[in-house]
């Protein structure tokens, strides 16, 4: 009797770090677990409350042996997410709450689950997606401690004998440090997003991710082959031998197209027609200049500051924050290195500012309005940003202005700052740029005025595309009409390239589209004069720009701006995209 094949699925999800994987599928079940009830006798109570102190000891043990073996693959900034889950099982409250249900005869394991309930009740009463991913890290830590209590082996990631795709309802950060075997090609989570601190692991380690695809481990099975397409989010579940063979023959061309761009490393960044378009990279945590440097940044266009505030539950003091900055800034010189002040708010929680929940928290209190209402936070950020600057290549910019009243008062505190540092007599740069992230349709229309007090300006166009086409871009209902091609968006970004020039000063931007050859060249041609973007896509973005005359793209951006759609701007850009074979 012939062998039925198997069944060929194919699932959609969230891209969280690009590349192609194929392999065998693994199921790793990562479930929480539930503790029975148990009583104790008297004469057992401190040999309970002993087992307790030596289970949290040796789960601390582990964590920091995940923390070490992290830090050697991905740097101390990436390794520090566990930092707050090691002060968690060392909290005095947890311990005494613990060890006052043990004396009421309960055992050590059912008391620590009742315990650490409550954490885990307040984390889910709160409506934000960044918080709800934090509810599986912190499941997950605790477990740990679980299966010591009850003399169980905790099964890692790092135990895997052979390579494989993982599929999980999802990942934490320490399953994710777990990876660091080479065994790992892949991994695929029914829930997840962009914010997932497994997801930013799995970029740091060059791991094809895809994330959100809901059933994923419902319907696949261990063994079977999957394919994972980690840059446009695809999953394929037993494909047949002509879907593996274009596969395999895509990362070929992958392996090729990097060996090729790596030879582009030192060339310069000039169109063909001889303008030169400054490539940045956009980075999040320290270590990563070394990644900006290895693909050709001529400088950091954007280092996101707030990670300083999202990895750890008390607050980063000055000198962090200041190390950080330097070590950046040091590394660079003498390019530049462009430093957002922090924004939070959004899906970008901290445990360490407290909040209450909104209805839309991104039309609410987030970025520089959260700075101009806790100035003194915002004032020891930029006592650090302003003593990095001793370097003479930092600059500051502030998230989110809406209006000319925020970004004066936000003025006035750098130079409040420049003045204590000064009587301190530390070092900085006195002429230190100041600019403005145009990420809000009213800032565009006021960028001539507020060009007139900024050194420059840098677009975010991920927010100012869904404040200005009203679309919340996490939202799958509507994620489609989140469109960088919409004719009104390209409008607002040229409004802003004109109020700067006309003003003297110069535009990047720092949002998706630069990463992106058919919307870079779109501003390339609508005369964006640097372009920031994730370290890995410089090479790919540079051989658009060595390959392209800037009247030709500035053709291109021209009639796209009288188009009436975006399929229109998008059918022009394609045909020039063929014609450049890029």
């Amino acid at each position: 009797m012939e062998e039925k094949k198997p069944i060929a699925h194919e699932f959609t999800g969230i891209a969280g770090s690009p590349g192609i994987a194929i392999g065998q599928a693994f199921i790793y079940d990562s479930e929480n677990v539930w503790i029975e009830e148990k009583s104790i006798s008297p004469d057992e109570i401190e040999h309970e409350k002993l087992r307790l102190k030596e289970a949290l000891a040796k789960v601390v043990r582990d964590i920091k042996e995940l923390r070490y073996k992290l830090e050697i693959k991905v740097g101390e900034e990436n390794a520090s997410i566990f930092n707050p889950y090691i002060m968690l099982l060392q909290d005095p409250q947890l311990i005494e709450e613990t060890n006052a249900l043990i004396e009421k005869s309960k055992s050590a394991e059912y008391a620590f689950f009742r315990t650490t309930q409550k954490i885990i009740k307040a984390y889910n009463r709160v409506d934000d997606e960044y918080m709800r991913e934090r509810v599986g890290d912190i499941n997950d830590i605790l477990r740990r401690v679980y299966t010591k209590l009850l003399g169980k082996d905790h099964f890692t990631l790092a135990d895997v004998q052979y390579p494989v795709i993982v599929i999980a309802k999802i990942l934490n950060p320490s399953d994710t440090a777990n990876m660091h075997s080479g065994k790992i090609l892949a991994f695929v989570t029914d829930y997840g997003g962009k914010t997932s601190h497994a997801t930013i692991i799995a970029r740091a380690l060059k791991i094809p991710a895809v994330l959100g695809v809901k059933t994923a481990s419902l319907n696949i099975n261990n063994g079977e082959t999957v394919i994972v397409d980690g840059t446009i989010g695809k999953i394929y579940v037993n494909p047949d031998q002509r879907t593996i063979d274009c596969y395999l023959e895509e990362q070929r061309h992958l392996e090729q197209d990097r060996l090729v761009l790596r030879e582009l490393k030192d060339l310069p960044s000039v169109t063909t027609d001889g303008k030169h378009v400054a490539l940045l990279a956009n980075i999040e945590f320290t270590e990563e200049w070394n990644a900006a440097l290895e693909n050709g940044a001529e400088g950091i266009g954007l280092f996101r500051s707030e990670f300083h505030y999202l990895m750890q539950d008390t607050l980063p003091t000055e000198e962090e924050m200041y190390f950080a900055y330097r070590t950046v800034a040091d590394n660079m010189a003498p390019l530049p290195v462009v430093i957002r002040t922090f924004d939070l708010g959004g899906d970008k929680i901290s445990y360490v500012i407290q909040s209450e929940p909104e209805e839309n928290p991104y039309l609410g209190w987030r970025a520089i309005r959260v700075s101009l209402t806790l100035k003194d936070l915002f004032k020891i950020q930029l006592r650090a940003i302003v003593r990095a600057s001793a370097s003479r290549n930092v600059s500051v910019m502030f998230p989110m202005v809406s209006n000319n009243e925020e970004l004066n008062e936000a003025i006035a505190i750098v130079e409040e700052v420049k003045e204590e540092i000064r009587r301190e007599g530390l070092d900085y740069d006195p002429n230190m740029p100041v600019g403005v992230m145009i990420e809000v349709p009213a800032a565009v229309m006021i960028a001539d005025r507020m060009a007139k007090k900024s050194k420059f300006f840098s677009i975010g166009t991920n927010d100012l595309i869904q404040y200005s086409v009203a679309v919340d871009r996490a939202n799958d209902k509507i994620s489609a009409l989140f469109e960088p091609f919409h004719p009104g968006v390209l409008r607002l970004i040229h409004m802003t390239v004109q109020a700067a020039h006309a003003n003297g000063i110069t535009v990047s931007v720092c949002g998706e589209m630069s990463g992106d050859p058919s919307t870079a060249l779109m501003l390339l041609g609508l005369g964006v004069d640097e372009l920031s973007m994730t370290p890995s896509f410089i090479p790919a973005i540079k051989k658009l720009v060595r390959s392209v005359s800037f009247e030709a793209a500035k053709n291109i951006a021209d009639r796209s701006l009288g188009f009436d759609t975006a399929v229109e701007v998008k059918e022009a850009v394609k045909r020039e995209i063929s014609r450049l074979k890029i």
